[in-house]
């Protein structure tokens, strides 16, 4: 660049496009007008911009509320000549409920905020009640199938077996089964008072309504030939099954037990991590569940080289699903277990749970989950290697009602076990 030679003459505000050192001077008012023009062009361009967003947003409205044309039909219609006065609220809350059904998601549920908090304060260890499992005899009364450990039930001196007649003066058999249940739940430090049957004799007996940690892992111990073997019945795979699953597990292996029975018989699943930590536990290092979510890359769940070695029964039936059914399949990949029993339902679908505005949730089938080595059992089921029925007079009741010198599946899997441990 050729040196250039400027001399003294001053620049004014006047003198406009005169460069200096490269540079050029503008005056004042012009600065203004250009940053007005420059900000009118900003507003202009962002005015367009949201226009045209705002025009394409209230196109796709029209477009979903299009499709939902013949519900706003239906709605209007009730609007106009039902005879009763409509709970819009309500309206909304129930067809919500069903929304996913409607699309074809089977597996869809939903939960008012009310009922989601009470749900996952439950899952959490939070429950509030006075702790009983219970089923329905073929009379319809209420029989407590399992009575958990520092609940209110055990306490007040309730036991497994138990038949409930009546509640708070009420009936079982004037209200029915699901009622009765119902009038035994409560609010915390209420009272509730029961009739009961245990074999001949009737009883009453006062419980306090209280919070207790529900128990999803019932342990004990069976002995065949001086061999003592460790059995398991787990109801769920909950938020607190993991630390009762390692508790029992421990108690078992320090009393000597030489084999494992676990029963997820109606087994209905859980949570995924729940179910994916006590495998860890069981598995050698490898592979637990190849997960595949919608809009994601697959992920493996993965085991490390801890396990436990020891002879391992599954005890499983129609209504071992979800969670369950992994159980099931991971242990029989590894060739860690025997499969004892009944085909399983068939669920290798997951649901996440989705907040909705107003605190309520919706648990959507959001992703498919794989064995480690078998192909997805979605709507097939997992076939036992050992298929097993119940006595006839069993087959149609809670497999908690059936008494342990009748279970003819859970004598196969003791009979399997020992076999395998001699």
């Amino acid at each position: 660049m050729d040196n250039q030679q400027y001399d003294n003459t001053v620049v004014t505000q006047n003198q406009v496009g005169r460069q200096r050192n490269g540079g050029v001077w503008v005056s004042l008012p012009v600065c203004i007008l250009c940053i007005l023009l420059s900000c009118l062009f900003v507003f202009m361009a962002t005015f367009v911009s949201l226009s045209l967003t705002m025009k394409r947003e209230i196109n796709r409205a029209y477009g979903e509320a299009a499709k939902y044309e013949k519900l706003l039909e239906v709605a209007e219609l009730y609007e106009q000549y039902y005879y009763y006065d409509t709970d819009d609220k309500q309206a909304a809350e129930r067809l919500a409920s069903v929304y996913g059904m409607a699309v074809g998601d089977t597996f869809t549920s939903y939960y008012t905020a009310e009922e989601w908090q009470k749900s996952y304060e439950t899952s959490m260890g939070n429950a509030i009640g006075i702790g009983i499992y219970v089923s329905a005899d073929t009379e319809g009364r209420v029989v407590i199938l399992r009575v958990m450990a520092d609940s209110p039930a055990e306490k007040a001196g309730l036991m497994q077996g138990d038949i409930i007649l009546s509640v708070d003066g009420t009936l079982v058999e004037k209200v029915g089964y699901v009622a009765a249940t119902d009038l035994i739940l409560g609010e915390i430090n209420t009272e509730v008072a029961l009739s009961v049957q245990r074999g001949e004799e009737t009883m009453e007996v006062r419980v306090m309504r209280g919070q207790y940690t529900p128990q999803t892992v019932f342990a004990e111990t069976v002995t065949v030939d001086d061999t003592l073997y460790g059995y398991l019945y787990i109801t769920g795979f909950e938020g607190t099954t993991k630390s009762q699953f390692i508790s029992a597990m421990n108690e078992l292996r320090s009393e000597g037990a030489k084999g494992l029975i676990f029963d997820v018989r109606s087994n209905p699943g859980g949570e995924l991590e729940v179910i994916v930590d006590i495998l860890d536990i069981l598995l050698p290092e490898g592979p637990i569940v190849h997960l595949l979510e919608k809009g994601k890359d697959p992920f493996t769940y993965t085991s490390d080289d801890e396990e436990v070695n020891l002879p391992m029964v599954v005890l499983t039936n129609d209504g071992t699903a979800s969670a369950a059914e992994l159980f099931t399949a991971a242990l029989k990949d590894y060739e860690k277990a025997v499969i004892v029993g009944e085909k399983t339902f068939g669920k290798g679908c997951g649901q996440v749970g989705r907040p909705l505005s107003d605190g309520s949730v919706v648990f959507i089938t959001n992703f498919l989950y794989n064995p480690p080595f078998s192909d997805n059992y979605d709507g097939v089921g997992i076939v036992p290697d050992h298929e097993v029925e119940l006595d006839a007079e069993y087959q149609s009741v809670n497999v908690l009602m059936v008494p342990h010198d009748k279970d003819a599946q859970l004598a196969a899997a003791i009979n399997i076990l020992h076999e395998k441990t001699k």
